[in-house]
């Protein structure tokens, strides 16, 4: 029977696993899932904190004021008191001096005289202006010399030359036909000047009857009165008497249309 050898039975120490001293555990997609929310969140959160600020409106630049006080004083130093002497002065208005501007270029583009502007600002030196000064300027017709007002032309009037002996009318009484006949009793005319306009001349005999020339020209010519009735054509005007009116003795008198005698005839 084999002896049993206790000494060499060795004594086994204790093995330690992983697991019992500590070991990192996988994520489940759970987990994953709320950190990517949680970002989305914050970055969304940000963004919208940052367009917040962004689009806040901004003040407007607050608008420069003109020191009314300081105008009116000072054109109150300018504007002289109103007197029966004085004419109105016209109200001034302002003007911003730019850059490049001068004291002449501003005076010719207003259409005053740099006079005028050193005066009623009160300058000293032409030349001492600074960008953006405010300077006073009156109106443009107060810094004009008046303007003249033209004085109205005559009409000129239309010279009437008197007509030469060769250019005037002359008419004549040259004789009478058919004394006491009506169908043929005529008084012959003859013009040997210059054009007649016959529109009121008149023909009498002496005793109440009388002949008014219509509207009629008679050129350098003849032309008869008919003392019976007919149709007036450019050589025979007609009386339109239902009787003779010539006789032996008679006077025919030829009066223009102012009545003057131009011609007398006695009928034999």
């Amino acid at each position: 029977m084999a002896a049993r050898d206790t000494g060499s039975v060795a004594t086994r120490a204790p093995v330690l696993s992983c697991a019992a001293v500590g070991s990192v555990r996988k994520a489940t997609w759970r987990q994953y899932w709320s950190f990517l929310g949680l970002n989305v969140v914050v970055s969304a959160a940000t963004t919208l904190l940052i367009l917040s600020v962004w689009g806040r409106p901004r003040p407007a630049p607050a608008a420069t004021v003109l020191p009314t006080l300081a105008v009116a004083e000072r054109l109150a130093s300018v504007i002289p008191t109103a007197s029966s002497t004085l004419a109105p002065t016209a109200t001034p208005v302002t003007y911003v001096v730019q850059s490049g501007d001068t004291l002449m270029t501003i005076a010719q583009s207003l259409g005053v005289s740099d006079d005028v502007l050193m005066k009623l600002n009160k300058l000293n030196n032409p030349d001492d202006l600074d960008v953006g000064q405010i300077l006073l300027v009156p109106t443009p017709k107060s810094g004009r010399a008046p303007t003249e007002t033209p004085e109205p032309r005559p009409t000129a009037q239309p010279t009437v030359t008197p007509l030469s002996d060769s250019q005037a009318p002359r008419v004549e009484i040259r004789g009478v036909d058919g004394v006491g006949d009506l169908e043929s009793e005529a008084i012959r005319l003859l013009n040997t000047g210059g054009v007649a306009k016959m529109a009121g001349w008149t023909l009498d005999d002496g005793r109440n009857q009388v002949y008014v020339f219509p509207s009629f020209t008679l050129h350098n010519g003849a032309v008869s009165v008919n003392t019976r009735p007919g149709t007036d054509t450019v050589i025979d005007l007609f009386w339109g008497l239902s009787e003779p009116v010539l006789a032996s003795g008679k006077i025919v008198t030829l009066r223009d249309a102012d009545g003057n005698v131009q011609s007398t005839f006695s009928i034999p």
